[in-house]
């Protein structure tokens, strides 16, 4: 498997949990993504999120090879490691400290080294990670392991599980998304289930997600008694059963998958009876990441689905920012940030005259059909009457999901009109009903 023409591309999907790691790749000549296993001829795709340091020296074991190590006393086993990393934890080694954000990155380095071992590659040409949720604590934590691994921000990407879910269902066969979509995920503690819907009646349709936990089916192991366990996978059976009926109820369902480790076994005999009725259902467990992998191809090569359809997740922007200014001697509606792409990947910089007064007018139109809404930025210490012309310069920004933030420094126009000095910076709610906030 070698990469090394510049026009065959390496695409990269990772995703990251608290528990374990999965990795999946295509390239521009084979779109279609396949996941590492570490065991050749079997689907053991999950990495453990773990390091193991040896005892008295700097070498560093990951995953599997981690746990085995530590269970045989050659080293220190350091797990949670993304959770460690977002918590700011300091971890102490035989007296040295180390901070968890660089052993996260130690991780994800020596993982992805797994898949690019003998292909004449250091680094993917792009990578996408994907996580529960991208929150600005999440990013950050992501972007320190981008900076170590070397990589540029711009074949740098994140997104959250839920994105993830999306661009995995938008390349399955059209039959298996006709109406909802829905992931039942069975890890860690207990279950959560995500539903994707659509909405039909926009151009380009909607697509969101909405997602549910179920906290009260835990996941634990069953008893080592026969009897006990039979009747903790009864309970467990009938549990799952009501969550479906629930869930299911009065809904069009065109296909379910299962994913996690809490599946295996043979607990779920009538609840997979129900759920398979009248619909398709899948089990397997690297969804996340080839949906990231997806995803990273997308970016350099927009499928149809692109022009089609939109994603609203939580992380996306909702609505469309734009101005009202003279382009090329007519006065039009000028777009600055389009709806649907992630509130952290906005960055968006550019320059303006100013002829007159001392106000910039934005407009926010929503996509869910809300009126449009137009915002007033005031430029004190500008003149409010009178020509002065002046060159702005303007950066838009998301500092959540729900707020975008613009900075304007005034540039003066050449010998004609110096540049006050003056900057100034405001930050709104993207939301009517936020915009209270200011």
């Amino acid at each position: 498997m070698l990469f090394r023409e510049k026009k065959n591309r390496l695409f990269i999907g990772l995703e990251l949990n608290h528990v374990n790691a999965q990795i999946s790749f295509c390239s521009s000549e084979k779109p279609e993504p396949e996941t590492v296993s570490l065991v050749a001829g079997k689907e053991q795709f999950a990495i453990p999120t773990v390091l193991c340091k040896r005892k008295g020296v700097n070498q560093w074991f990951f995953g599997r090879d981690a746990q085995k190590r530590s269970e045989e006393e050659e080293g220190i086993l350091v797990d949670r490691l993304l959770a460690r990393a977002c918590a700011g934890e300091q971890i102490t080694l035989e007296e040295e400290q180390f901070d968890a954000v660089p052993l996260l990155a130690l991780f994800v380095k020596h993982s992805l080294s797994v898949m690019l071992l003998g292909s004449g590659v250091e680094r993917p040409d792009y990578l996408m990670i994907t996580v529960g949720q991208a929150d600005s604590r999440m990013l950050e934590v992501l972007s320190g392991v981008g900076s170590y691994l070397q990589m540029d921000r711009e074949h740098l990407f994140f997104q959250s599980h839920a994105e993830s879910f999306y661009q995995y269902c938008m390349h399955q066969p059209e039959e298996l998304r006709t109406h909802e979509v829905m992931i039942f995920e069975y890890a860690s503690d207990y279950l959560k289930s995500y539903r994707l819907e659509y909405n039909r009646k926009t151009n380009p349709i909607v697509a969101f997600t909405t997602q549910k936990e179920f906290p009260d089916m835990r996941l634990t192991p069953f008893s080592e008694d026969e009897m006990s366990a039979a009747q903790q996978a009864r309970q467990r059976d009938e549990e799952f059963a009501a969550i479906i009926g629930q869930e299911t109820a009065e809904r069009i369902v065109s296909c379910v998958y299962l994913i996690g480790d809490g599946y295996q076994g043979d607990w779920c005999k009538e609840s997979l009876r129900l759920l398979c009725s009248k619909r398709r259902v899948f089990q397997g467990n690297n969804l996340y990441s080839k949906g990231a992998c997806y995803a990273a191809y997308e970016r350099i090569h927009p499928g149809s689905a692109s022009s089609k359809y939109i994603f609203l997740g939580r992380d996306k922007i909702k609505v469309n920012i734009g101005m009202n200014a003279v382009v090329q001697g007519r006065e039009q509606y000028y777009p600055l940030i389009d709806a649907g792409v992630n509130w952290f990947d906005v960055k968006r910089e550019c320059d303006l005259m100013l002829e007159s007064g001392n106000e910039l007018t934005f407009v926010l139109t929503p996509l869910n059909g809300a009126q449009r809404r137009v915002l007033v930025m005031k430029l004190n210490g500008l003149p409010e009457e009178g020509t002065h012309m002046t060159r702005l310069h303007m950066a838009l920004w998301f500092p959540s999901e729900e707020r975008f933030a613009v900075r304007v420094e005034d540039l003066g126009f050449g010998s004609f009109f110096e540049s006050s000095g003056l900057s100034w910076e405001q930050e709104v709610a993207v939301s009517q009903e936020r915009a209270g906030g200011g």
